[in-house]
């Protein structure tokens, strides 16, 4: 997929507002990069294809799930922020590392965002609000991820995490330890990637 067919695709599911104010943060990002490392130098000429079309796919799958949208580890803002833009309900954005968590609040104030995005600079383990959807992109392994957050996850609570290929290995293991519902949606940025769709996660 190119960027123009991403810009096009976005401004087709979400609207022309939506596409300006992503674009808006994807600069904010660009221009944040020559100072931190928010994302990988090699991918700047792929943001809206690598970075918000991956985003924003999330926004279906938690259609008819309002409330709370907790973004694990958002690092440079990704899913966390263009989900914001296209969404209307709450985000909050858990990121433990200062630097990012301060470019994330700027970000936010800077878009209009503020009212119903929040940044908190802390350990994941440390939060204890309870999300309707819980997100993770750049946090590696699955239990890792059960592990940090399952004190905000409710039997409710829908788990989307962008990851690479799957193993069903994996995710028999995580069973001996948890208990959940578990589908697999094929991404709509690469056939290289899906999104583990995790309901009702609870450890045994």
């Amino acid at each position: 997929m190119t960027e123009e067919e991403a810009v096009a695709l976005i401004e087709d599911q979400f609207g022309s507002t939506v596409r300006d104010k992503i674009g808006h943060f994807l600069k904010l990002v660009a221009d944040e990069n020559e100072r931190q490392n928010l994302v990988s130098a090699s991918t700047l000429p792929q943001l809206w294809t690598r970075h918000a079309l991956d985003s924003v796919q999330l926004v279906r799958r938690a259609e008819g799930r309002p409330g709370l949208w907790i973004d694990i580890g958002s690092g440079g803002g990704f899913p966390g922020i263009p989900v914001a833009i296209a969404r209307e309900d709450a985000m909050l954005l858990v990121e433990p590392r200062r630097k990012r968590a301060d470019f994330l609040s700027h970000a936010a104030e800077t878009l209009g965002l503020s009212q119903r995005v929040r940044v908190k600079q802390a350990k994941m383990e440390k939060v204890v609000e309870s999300g309707t959807i819980l997100s993770a992109r750049a946090v590696s392994g699955i239990e890792p991820l059960f592990e940090m957050a399952h004190q905000c996850a409710s039997a409710a609570t829908r788990w989307l995490l962008p990851r690479g290929r799957i193993a069903s290995e994996e995710i028999d293991d995580l069973r001996q330890r948890w208990k959940f519902l578990f589908h697999v949606e094929q991404s709509d940025v690469s056939p290289d990637s899906q999104i583990a769709i995790f309901d009702g996660v609870k450890r045994l």
